[in-house]
């Protein structure tokens, strides 16, 4: 019997191997979200010791005016850990720590699929004014603001489109969190007419009565680590009519 997270990949290749436009892509979309609902915690395995705020990884560097080696604490405030990538998909997951988020960033030309397994999340969303992908290149964009949600373990999963509701940041909501995230195509693959698929983080602009958004450098404040998936193995022949 196929494990819940092998329906759900098997279902995610389904969905996304082919048109993005068509009925039959609709109808897998549902299907897919309906298989992820069924992720948690316990069905990936979460290592929860991930979860924890004393999870340190050890960097060491040369300091030259001492001669010695320094050795400190480094704590990423997420962790992301791979479950599959080809050329048409990829599913991970993020855990957040404890007063952890991810920045305000954009997913271009992409679909998504986000199931949280453990704690809770905030999701702010806006939704580019222009519906293609002419914008690439400026510095500031329009947007409209979505209101924000609030979703947990026993709420349904959320779905960001290649424009609707594409630029978002997740916070943790009173404690850490983990979610699965399905990503369609992947970044690492071009946007076809285009070129390279870059995730630009942005800054909200109290401009005017209209929502404007400054592409900003990486942010700071933001770093992860990984860590290996240890949950179900999973078989990848697929039947399409399953």
């Amino acid at each position: 019997m196929a494990s819940k997270i092998e329906c759900v990949l098997k279902q995610s290749l389904i969905t996304f191997s082919g048109s993005h436009t068509s009925k039959t892509f609709h109808d897998n979309l549902i299907k897919l979200k309906r298989y992820a609902n069924e992720l948690d915690a316990n069905s990936i395995t979460l290592d929860n010791r991930l979860l924890r705020c004393d999870t340190y990884e050890l960097n060491s560097s040369f300091d030259k005016l001492s001669g010695s080696v320094l050795i400190r604490r480094v704590r990423a405030p997420v962790t992301y850990i791979e479950v599959y990538e080809d050329q048409n998909v990829s599913i991970g997951i993020f855990v957040l720590r404890n007063g952890a988020k991810i920045p305000l960033h954009d997913h271009p030309c992409m679909y998504g699929v986000l199931k949280v397994i453990h704690g809770k999340v905030r999701i702010q969303s806006y939704t580019p004014k222009k519906k293609d992908y002419s914008q690439l290149n400026e510095c500031i964009i329009s947007a409209v603001k979505m209101a924000p949600i609030i979703i947990g373990e026993s709420d349904e999963p959320c779905v960001l489109c290649p424009v609707e509701g594409n630029i978002h940041q997740v916070d943790t909501v009173d404690g850490p969190a983990a979610f699965v995230d399905i990503l369609a195509p992947p970044y690492r693959t071009d946007i076809p007419d285009v070129g390279k698929r870059y995730c630009r983080y942005f800054k909200e602009l109290n401009m005017s009565k209209d929502i404007k958004l400054e592409v900003v450098p990486d942010p700071k404040d933001y770093w992860s680590d990984t860590a290996p998936y240890t949950g179900p193995q999973f078989n990848l022949n697929i039947d399409e009519n399953s």
